[in-house]
């Protein structure tokens, strides 16, 4: 297999060390060797740098601005408040975002591992470098729906784009393959992994919930049978019930699927870097109202309270609230953003959500019912009465899945919350928010082949392209 990115990324891999700007890759002992050099390197050793600088892809500037599109946080200064509140998030600003899917801890990288490991014989590792490989493809095909995949490692110079719905079709069967091999996969303690440490038991069930996830994405098209498919894979899915509350506020059971971090600003948390270095974002009023009218102890948990003592957000253009008060919340650095925070990428709280909204949709109400109130005890809240509808569901993931990327994928699949648009204009809000991301201006001028202009570009993605979000009609 060819090791070679095309002319755009190919000079690109040379910067895999080193994107810079606002997502500093992690650096650190025992977590700069060198992903590019095989020759010099241990698959295991290759591994470990790959998921090291993962955290860019999840971490950045691309959950940063879904998180503010979904309202949980809001951008209130900056380039937060272009990107996120104003919607302004064109082909130039996304152009580090997308190239970071192939360079930089991507499939670039996760390919060598694969290589590395499948030479040496270690089909555990090469399993684990699948998943991430899918992990990866599948939050890429998610946000730009048409993504270059099939032929994006190669020599080929302009790649095609591959349709969303191949990608992920391509996204199960590596996810499928995967768990096949850590099925046989020895059960000895790998230290250069740094999320399970080997244990094939808890990636595979890791897997599974991400092939949950994937069917979730695909149901506007897919329907009933994809719903089916998510029930199947969550039932075999990450399944260690956190121990206390903190656990499972914060993403942090035995099983979930967490991203290492060190105590340096080089290897910490990359929300910790950014809100360290900045205060671009608060809590979004919307967000912080609906935790403070459910008693939610996830309130204090995410954010800090404002300079006069109370838990406060902006709204959704970035502005200051409706009382009136400069003074907002932000996020909370002891709990939620400390450097060393294992930022949560696939949870027990999501598997259990997953359940709830695939029985819902197959007709299995009270089974969903429980599942969400599996979530619910577990945080410290009291249970849900029943019936249950498809907004509770959809309520509860989008405060459970808070900073995780999917949650974009959440609202644009069943638009809820109901969410009232931001934009630049408050006096005249945008019509939606954005339904899928701009393609990078560098991508597209290396292959405008294949590559769209923005104008000709789609306005939403092939899971979504018939899904219209009302603005009202919910009940928070």
């Amino acid at each position: 297999m060819q090791i070679i990115r095309r002319s755009g990324l190919a000079a690109l891999a040379a910067l895999a060390l080193g994107l810079t700007a606002c997502d500093d890759m992690l650096q650190g002992p025992g977590l700069t060797e060198n992903p590019n050099n095989p020759v010099a390197a241990s698959p295991e050793q290759l591994l470990m740098g790959m998921q090291a600088r993962q955290s860019i892809i999840q971490q950045g500037q691309i959950a940063r601005t879904t998180t503010i599109w979904v309202q949980q946080l809001s951008g209130v200064f900056n380039q937060q408040k272009e990107y996120g509140s104003f919607y302004n998030y064109s082909e130039n600003e996304v152009n580090q975002s997308y190239q970071g899917i192939y360079v930089g801890g991507g499939l670039i990288d996760q390919r060598k591992v694969q290589v590395a490991a499948a030479e040496a014989g270690n089909a555990r590792v090469e399993a684990i470098a699948k998943i991430y490989e899918a992990l990866t493809i599948g939050t890429a095909t998610s946000l730009w729906g048409d993504i270059v995949y099939s032929e994006a490692v190669s020599d080929i110079t302009e790649p095609k784009l591959d349709s969303q719905e191949s990608v992920y079709q391509a996204v199960q069967a590596l996810l499928d393959g995967a768990i096949t091999t850590l099925q046989g996969a020895p059960t000895t303690a790998l230290p250069q992994d740094l999320v399970y440490q080997g244990n094939p038991d808890r990636w595979r069930r890791a897997a599974n919930t991400l092939k949950a996830r994937y069917w979730l994405h695909v149901a506007p098209r897919a329907g009933q049978a994809a719903y089916t498919n998510a029930l199947s894979a969550a039932n075999q899915g990450i399944n260690e019930a956190p121990a206390n509350a903190a656990q499972a506020m914060h993403g942090q059971a035995p099983g979930d699927f967490r991203q290492w971090h060190g105590t340096t600003l080089d290897d910490g948390n990359v929300w910790a870097q950014f809100n360290e270095a900045r205060t671009d974002m608060a809590g979004n009023e919307r967000f912080i109202d609906v935790l403070k009218a459910r008693n939610d102890p996830r309130l204090t948990e995410y954010f800090s309270p404002a300079s006069d003592g109370q838990y406060r957000g902006a709204n959704q253009f970035g502005n200051p609230p409706q009382d009136g008060s400069t003074a907002w919340s932000g996020l909370n650095r002891t709990a939620r953003v400390p450097r060393t925070f294992k930022q949560p990428y696939v949870t027990w709280a999501e598997n259990q959500l997953i359940i709830a909204e695939a029985q819902f949709n197959l007709n299995q109400p009270g089974a969903a019912l429980t599942a969400v109130n599996n979530v619910r005890r577990a945080v410290g809240l009291t249970d849900l009465a029943g019936p249950i509808t498809l907004e509770q569901i959809m309520i509860e993931k989008w405060i459970a899945q808070f900073q995780n990327v999917d949650a974009y994928s959440d609202y644009r699949r069943t638009c809820f919350p109901r969410i009232v648009p931001g934009g630049p204009n408050p006096a005249a809000p945008a019509a939606s928010i954005p339904f899928r991301f701009p393609y990078g201006a560098s991508e597209r001028l290396q292959n405008p082949a294949n590559i769209p202009l923005p104008s000709a570009a789609p306005a939403k993605n092939w899971a979504n392209a018939n899904i219209s979000c009302p603005t009202t009609g919910g009940t928070i």
